[in-house]
């Protein structure tokens, strides 16, 4: 199975028995990534049984690509109507409740299915309504952006806090060439930069593994990386915005986005760097800031976590053992009272959300150390013993220098400072981000170095 890891084809449709004992079904049926692959939706509609269809998309995308597909739909006899979602007061859309409710006032008993025409946050909104209202879901990518076109968790801002809902994978993607191609090259190295987040999150991943024997799947790694080599080996093209270029970058998303298919979550694909990105965006809400795209915060968030990883790669054994029994005989070590004092700190309003993400709300307020893994007492130890194979996974991580000098000459942004991040905001990000998801990272283990 691994060598067919870096191809999109052989997954789709699959259900199989996978070597790391689960069973991974891929609900995807078709993958259209070529010129004129909008051409393809309609006949594969009708082919299908849907007569009817919601085309949702917002001012721009609608112009971009939703008028043509609507003409493209009625010329094959298809009923489709089209959902223009409408921005906020700041001119964004987001998808949170408001747009949620636009789109869920859209539908009428006689949708079949719901296609995306734009990006993340269209598709985000059209994978969780499609998911709740039972209908199917067909993905029409504007940009190259992120790599949740194919995945099945629809990110969702509710009530201020980001938090990832289960929702529905597309049913089929039809991402055309030359609409990709014309995409602002802001977002083609946006969708680069979610890419390059790949080293740490699959790191992390690692890391989740060595210290707490957290289920991995080899098939799923692998899918990623080969996904990451896609855009690597094709990092000018994608520079320079060719077809070639927006190809592979489309290829290597979607590879990534099947391989939180197999296994039913994001491990895969998302660890400390997005939730650096989740923490800069919910904080962008708070202080009513305009938004910043989603790819662009984990280029950035990626180098910041591979700074991390290098000076954890430094640490030699008896180094890294040091560390930890300086950080218990202090006193200031990781446990759960610590945990929900820095929660409560740096999340204000949404605090009662992040503690129950990290199982500490109301009703842990008397769990016991160890059933928190994060301040589990015998971690200290287990990072001491096992430092030799962890030194290792810090080493498989490019230096944020490489990653930095690759996001630039993709055209995208490399530090914090070019996001607009104030350096305050970075320190406290750095501190607290860890808690926006219950999951080991790089920032969770450094707490002890």
């Amino acid at each position: 199975m691994l060598e067919q890891a870096g191809e999109i084809q052989p997954w789709l449709g699959a259900s199989f028995v996978c070597g790391c004992g689960q069973e991974h079904t891929v609900p995807i049926r078709s993958v259209v990534i070529e010129r004129g692959a909008l051409a393809a939706l309609p006949p594969y509609a009708a082919e299908r049984g849907y007569s009817e269809l919601l085309i949702v998309a917002d001012r721009r995308t609608m112009e971009a690509a939703g008028e043509e597909l609507l003409q493209r739909c009625k010329a094959a006899s298809l009923q489709a109507q089209a959902c223009v979602l409408a921005e906020d007061e700041r001119g964004e859309l987001a998808a949170d409740e408001r747009a949620i409710v636009q789109l869920m006032l859209h539908m009428t008993p006689g949708v079949q299915a719901i296609a995306a025409v734009g990006s993340g946050t269209i598709h985000d909104i059209v994978r969780f309504v499609a998911h709740r209202t039972g209908r199917v879901f067909l993905s029409v990518p504007t940009a190259p952006s992120v790599d949740g076109f194919a995945s099945v968790g629809a990110p969702l801002i509710i009530g201020g806090f980001k938090q990832t809902i289960p929702a529905s994978a597309p049913e089929a993607i039809f991402a055309d060439l030359q609409l990709l191609a014309r995409a602002p090259q802001a977002m083609i190295a946006a969708g680069f930069g979610d890419m390059l987040g790949k080293y740490t999150a699959l790191a992390d991943w690692q890391l989740g593994r060595e210290l707490f024997g957290e289920p991995y799947c080899e098939l799923a790694a692998e899918m990623t990386r080969q996904g990451l080599a896609l855009c690597m080996d094709h990092a000018e093209e994608i520079a320079a915005g060719t077809e070639l270029g927006v190809r592979k970058l489309m290829e290597g998303l979607t590879l990534s986005g099947i391989s939180m298919l197999l296994v039913g979550h994001s491990r895969p694909a998302s660890g400390g760097e997005h939730h650096l990105s989740h923490f800069w965006e919910m904080r962008f809400i708070q202080q009513r800031r305009r938004a910043l795209l989603h790819g662009a915060k984990v280029g950035v968030a990626a180098v910041q976590m591979a700074a991390l990883y290098e000076a954890a790669a430094g640490l030699t054994r008896e180094a890294a053992a040091e560390a930890v029994a300086a950080r218990l005989a202090s006193g200031d070590a990781p446990s759960v009272e610590r945990m929900r004092a820095q929660i409560e700190a740096g999340y204000g309003t949404i605090a009662q959300q992040v503690l129950a993400e990290n199982g500490l709300g109301a009703a842990a307020d008397s769990a016991p150390a160890a059933s928190v893994p994060a301040a589990s007492p015998e971690l200290p130890q287990r990072i001491a013993a096992r430092w030799d194979a962890i030194r290792e996974i810090c080493r498989s991580v490019p230096s944020p220098q490489e990653l930095a000098d690759a996001l630039r000459r993709a055209g995208g942004p490399a530090a914090a400072e070019e996001l607009g991040i104030e350096p305050e905001l970075l320190a406290e990000s750095l501190r607290v981000a860890k808690y926006v998801r219950n999951r080991y990272t790089i920032m969770r283990l450094c707490e002890w170095l």
